[in-house]
């Protein structure tokens, strides 16, 4: 969804965003200030309606094991025909996440927030061009947590309420390497990554408050664990010119390897070879097209209030 637009009718959003945030940002991990916290948007009565009118096919709800389980404990649930409210309270007390997917973006309650962050980021970072941006919110429990994984566009979180801290690993070996990046825009695996503990002696922690919003740098694999609260943040996945020039290269890349048998090094996103590879990119997404591997969606619990882990599974 393309909205870069400042919108009348919405007060700004950003209310602190310094020159070491201005001069870092998309360079490394930085932080701001944000007011959505304050808003009515995201109180239970409005967040309970919009999980209730958001479409079906745009929400996730999932819970997940522990750490060490990793990726591979993602599992998806059904809410059946339980209420907005219902299913909060099942969050607030179980281990669950819900993904409303798109929901900053077409829902028309949200659609002028987002519309104001995106002209607030405009307007603080001369120079910052979004493409594309899609935006969703996520509302999960005190518990939940998102396994290390890297995005293919620039991201940007927003807390709104409860407590959690991300960990942010550098994109570059062993936390992510070329190859793995490759298999992601060729759609030969999700973006979720390998982990080893040890890796957070290296990583950049980030405790989020109510009103705080962080951004890393293109790639940066990143983990989740929520410390308090039921806890509701925004996200932002923005397609820029250079993270569509760096994807580009990467993808042709993986093209010369995969169907040429070549083995290209450079992964530099500037200059004429550059562009060449993300023209080349392009005529090769169209000639080959792939599916998308998704995360595991068949159905293995009901939402249930009533249970201490906010759901039960189903019979095998």
């Amino acid at each position: 969804m393309n909205g870069t637009g400042e919108t009348q009718n919405t007060q700004r959003v950003v209310t602190d965003w310094g020159s070491d945030a201005q001069s870092g940002f998309r360079k490394k991990v930085v932080v701001g200030q944000h007011d959505l916290h304050q808003r009515p948007e995201f109180s239970d009565e409005a967040l309970a309606a919009l999980i209730e009118r958001h479409p079906r096919d745009l929400t996730d709800f999932c819970t997940m094991g522990d750490l060490d389980e990793g990726a591979d404990s993602w599992r998806a649930g059904d809410p059946g025909d339980l209420s907005g409210m219902e299913m909060l309270e099942a969050v607030r007390a179980g281990k669950l996440w819900i993904n409303l997917r798109e929901a900053m973006c077409v829902d028309p309650v949200y659609r002028p927030l987002f519309d104001q962050m995106m002209a607030d980021m405009k307007r603080l970072n001369p120079g910052y061009r979004a493409l594309n941006a899609e935006s969703g919110i996520l509302i999960s429990s005190p518990t939940a947590q998102v396994f290390i994984h890297s995005d293919v566009s620039e991201t940007i979180l927003w807390h709104v309420r409860g407590k959690k801290r991300i960990r942010i690993y550098p994109a570059t070996a062993p936390f992510l390497t070329d190859e793995r990046m490759e298999a992601i825009l060729h759609l030969e695996q999700t973006e979720d990554l390998p982990f080893e503990p040890s890796w957070d002696d290296e990583c950049e922690a980030v405790d989020l408050e109510p009103g705080m919003f962080t951004s890393w740098p293109l790639h940066g694999p990143h983990r989740v664990q929520n410390l308090s609260g039921m806890n509701v943040s925004v996200t932002m996945e923005i397609v820029t010119p250079e993270s569509m020039l760096k994807n580009g290269v990467l993808h042709a890349n993986g093209v010369l390897r995969r169907r040429f048998g070549m083995d290209p090094k450079s992964t530099e996103a500037a200059g004429p070879g550059a562009y060449m590879k993300l023209v080349f990119s392009k005529m090769a997404k169209k000639l080959w097209r792939h599916t998308k591997p998704m995360p595991k969606s068949e159905t293995t619990f009901d939402i249930d209030a009533d249970s201490p882990t906010g759901f039960r599974d189903r019979a095998a």
